[in-house]
């Protein structure tokens, strides 16, 4: 099981809709059951990212993490969600 951790300012309410949307993602590649996400504030992603392989956060990523990142803004935006959902299928089909 992979996890991916989603992380926005406070860990509520932007992570929340980027990991819905992220699930739909992988679940519709044939995913489903591979992954789990977990939601945090930035400011815990360093360590929520130690046992991770992907970081998804609508801000910019912190220094220390050591899982892979991906900007989670495509998500609230559109643009460039297509080679988001693209890094995100292959780090996790990996």
């Amino acid at each position: 099981m992979k996890k991916i951790v989603v992380a926005c300012g406070s860990g509520v309410a932007t992570s929340t809709a980027v990991g819905h949307k992220i699930a739909d993602l992988l679940d519709a590649n044939g995913l489903s059951g591979q992954y789990h996400i977990v939601q945090c504030a930035i400011a815990e992603a360093p360590s929520q990212c130690a046992d991770a392989v992907l970081l998804v956060a609508t801000t910019i990523a912190p220094a220390g993490i050591t899982c892979e990142y991906v900007s989670g803004v495509p998500f609230l935006t559109g643009m460039g969600k297509a080679d988001a959902e693209k890094k995100i299928v292959e780090i996790i089909s990996a």
